[in-house]
């Protein structure tokens, strides 16, 4: 049984709430593993409380943090939710502890992913989507995701000034895109993505590129 993986475009609670009431109905009441290593350790707690606050009204209460100074816990994990931040300081939280191959593994076995902005960015192809947005302070060399994204990469915080940097990162890496607003968010299952309003998913590749309205499905390989 193949998992799934939900991307959040990173917009307010009330723009990712259909994608949160489906993650959470696809873990139950747990175990949730959060992962806000992103961000710095002093907003570690008040992101585990900002999560509680989503999450708990679906019925997920069992809610663990992981604050990486030790390796995670897979075992038992219902979900893991990857929250913002600092892409590259995610992503070297990743490579430090094997994270990006554990992360194939648990989907492939079934297990449910939460990627919200930075952490969307990661379940991608690679992160250097966020060069724009995100300094790169931990020296982070391979930026290479955990391509959980049906073979894409993530855009996240897209805005329509966003497109000509998208085109030229598509064409250069020969990778498509998934191109996710505030407003916009997504769901993987396999090769397939459907878009989870309310914005449509603009999805890029080298022949060009096309919206994904909210409620339909792209299959990997089928044509921008």
């Amino acid at each position: 049984m193949t998992g799934r993986v939900f991307l959040a475009g990173g917009g307010r609670p009330e723009v990712s709430k259909p994608l949160d009431e489906q993650f959470a109905h696809a873990i139950g009441a747990g175990p949730l593993a959060f992962w806000p290593v992103g961000a710095e350790p002093e907003r570690y707690a008040g992101a585990e409380a900002w999560l509680r606050d989503i999450y708990e009204p679906f019925g997920v209460r069992d809610i663990s943090t992981w604050t990486g100074d030790t390796p995670p816990t897979f075992t038992g994990v219902r979900g893991i939710y990857i929250g913002g931040g600092n892409t590259y300081r995610l992503l070297a939280h990743a490579q430090r502890f094997g994270l990006l191959d554990r992360l194939r593994e648990y989907v492939a076995t079934g297990g449910m992913v939460f990627g919200g902005s930075a952490g969307a960015a990661l379940l991608g192809a690679d992160i250097s989507t966020v060069a724009h947005l995100d300094r790169n302070d931990d020296k982070v060399v391979d930026t290479t995701g955990a391509d959980l994204a049906a073979g894409h990469a993530v855009f996240v915080h897209h805005a329509d000034g966003d497109l000509p940097r998208e085109a030229v990162w598509t064409a250069t890496y020969r990778r498509p895109v998934l191109a996710l607003t505030e407003h916009a968010n997504a769901i993987v299952a396999g090769n397939a993505v459907t878009a989870v309003g309310p914005d449509p998913v603009l999805l890029v590749s080298p022949a060009g590129r096309r919206k994904l309205a909210p409620g339909s499905t792209s299959y990997a390989g089928s044509p921008a």
